[in-house]
């Protein structure tokens, strides 16, 4: 048994078989054979390396002179499949332990490369690449017409990689792949966020987990803890096994109480919205009792199309409005760039965090912004819609981001397109300089949504999806705490409403901070909901404020998380998994 440790970044206790998807997704679906099968079962591994050499040849021979370089690689390849020593390794795990032989094929080679992977040459990594070529051979061949991909899934796996995309992620199915590990990540990466929407166990940052298992193999997924267990024993499945039924009886608890009111004890009321990606999460986040979607993060689209056009996008908007009735829908306009990004738009940037991204594109993309304003105003003609600027850093970007709104409301109007002249249009406040001079914005939008994912990272100078700074990735800094007063007691003056839009909103343990320190209105992944309003009936406003009047004093985000987990032990006893 072996423990790892990563970043917790969606709920849940999940036990499964592996699937490894940097092998090519090939999925490993028997660990073990009788002891009456091991001969034949050594015969099978034989005949797939003769076959493998067969095809193998077949290609370099087809390569030639053509290609010297690929002719070259393709011959260590051949070189390696007739190694004498890999090939008795493998043989003594089917003989010895009873493998079958892709699951003794998978270890034997997994254990090669996490040796070689300790060893920092250059050279060294393209015999890694060598060895995971091999890996794929033998298994396709050996699994012939068998092989298994994500796709064509039957049975339900635990997902093992190295990283995945956010769009990979958006496309997983919750019913088969129940949960997933990843190398690499932060908590507030897209990857993150769609897990969490998706509903799927997950720990990231893992540094090097997808070659410490092979597929076929058991593990445990702890995303409370942040814990990958490899190969668990009996005692440990059997704890697991008592978490994941606890963990189901809170989900039970929560869902019979969605139809209550969030309101805290002292009858204030705190509406909390959600967080959406795609527009089938809007079902779910109106069963789990949201009060409208407070976010829209209309990127996906583009991820899940080379080029929507403007009905693309306007068939999107109209179907989550019919689902969502009389709710309010707040838009946010592309967020491409950073960890979003398709081929025909990426920009090749050093740091993309810091580059063209997010209203930054869209200004160097009018085309395909004005594409995306058409479609959100006429969508205004069909229900309460708001529209949200993402990024907006001075207000000369505002005024320009206005401007071109105008420019399509005219453009409507002449057409003869109905659309609702009233629509209101707001901003994110997630760059450092939106909210150190958020009064000056005030005056100019209807209403702030705090993204506190960005505005944290930027303001700490930490990037949120890297796993070598994720300990200093800190939502309680006394900065961000500022940053987040400053923003409030402008909104507050100018009469504007603002709400919290990012993953903080969605943690028990900073809810009664963010109670005390004002939000009214909080909008949050749609699986967490439940446990949200659970909280917010819990708190005083009284308390809360007092509370976060005494974390504001501190100087270090340390002791402000130790104040808040003292204070949750104490007033929130029922509430969650792990203080």
């Amino acid at each position: 048994m072996e423990l790892k440790k990563g970043i917790p970044v969606s709920p849940g206790i999940v036990i499964g078989q592996v699937f490894v998807l940097d092998t090519e997704e090939i999925r490993i679906p028997q660990r073990f054979i009788e002891k009456e099968e091991i001969d034949p079962e050594l015969a099978r591994f034989e005949c797939a390396i003769v076959l493998a050499e067969k095809n193998l040849a077949r290609e370099i021979k087809k390569v030639g002179k053509k290609i010297g370089v690929a002719s070259q690689i393709l011959e260590i390849h051949h070189q390696l499949l007739r190694d004498s020593i890999l090939q008795s390794e493998i043989q003594k795990g089917i003989r010895e332990n009873q493998y079958t032989a892709e699951y003794a094929v998978s270890r034997v080679l997994n254990r090669y490369i996490k040796q070689l992977q300790s060893m920092d040459s250059p050279i060294i990594a393209e015999r890694i690449h060598d060895l995971y070529d091999i890996e794929r051979l033998i298994l396709n061949t050996l699994l012939g017409g068998r092989v298994e991909t994500l796709q064509t899934l039957e049975e339900s796996v635990v997902l093992i990689a190295r990283n995945l995309t956010p769009s990979q992620a958006a496309s997983l199915d919750p019913k088969l792949v129940t949960g997933f590990a990843t190398d690499v990540g932060g908590k507030t990466s897209h990857t993150a966020i769609m897990a969490r929407a998706l509903g799927i166990p997950a720990v990231v940052a893992l540094e090097n987990i997808s070659t410490s298992v092979a597929g076929g193999d058991v593990v445990i997924i702890d995303g409370f803890r942040g814990v990958v267990i490899l190969d668990p024993d009996k005692r440990t499945l059997a704890e697991y096994r008592d978490k994941v039924q606890d963990v189901e009886r809170v989900a039970i608890r929560l869902k019979k109480q969605i139809g209550l009111v969030s309101e805290t004890i002292d009858g204030y009321s705190i509406d909390v919205k959600a967080n959406i990606e795609l527009p089938q999460e809007v079902h779910s986040a109106v069963s789990l009792g949201a009060a409208g979607i407070g976010l829209f993060r209309t990127e996906f689209i583009h991820l899940d199309s080379a080029r929507p056009d403007e009905e693309f996008h306007f068939n999107h908007y109209r179907a989550v409005l019919r689902e969502l009735g009389d709710q309010p829908l707040t838009i946010r306009t592309l967020d491409l760039g950073g960890d979003k990004s398709t081929d025909e738009f990426a920009f090749n940037e050093e740091n993309p965090f810091l580059g063209c991204r997010s209203i930054r594109y869209c200004f160097s993309r009018p085309d395909v912004f004005r594409v995306q304003l058409r479609a959100i105003l006429r969508a205004s003609a069909l229900g309460r819609v708001k529209l949200m600027i993402p990024m907006i850093g001075a207000v000369s970007e505002l005024e320009k981001a206005q401007h071109m709104i105008e420019q399509v409301c005219e453009e409507l109007q002449s057409e003869g397109i109905a659309y609702d002249p009233d629509i209101e249009i707001g901003m994110m406040v997630e760059v450092p300089s939106a909210a150190i001079t958020a009064d000056m914005f005030a005056s100019r939008v209807k209403f702030f949504s705090v993204g506190t994912n960005d505005l944290i990272q930027y303001s700490l100078a930490v990037d949120r999806t890297n796993e070598h700074v994720a300990e200093l990735y800190d939502p309680v800094h006394p900065a961000v705490l500022r940053l987040l007063v400053q923003t409030l007691d402008a909104a507050e003056k100018s009469e504007i409403d603002v709400s919290l839009c990012g993953e903080m909103g969605a943690e028990p343990l900073f809810l009664p901070l963010l109670v005390g320190l004002g939000f009214r209105c909080l909008s949050v992944t749609p699986q967490r909901i439940p446990e949200v309003k659970q909280v917010i009936r819990s708190i005083q406003v009284n308390e809360a404020a007092r509370l976060a009047d005494r974390c504001l004093a501190m100087c270090d985000g340390f002791a402000v998380t130790r104040e808040l987990r003292d204070w949750s032990r104490q007033n929130l006893p029922d509430i969650g998994y792990v203080w």
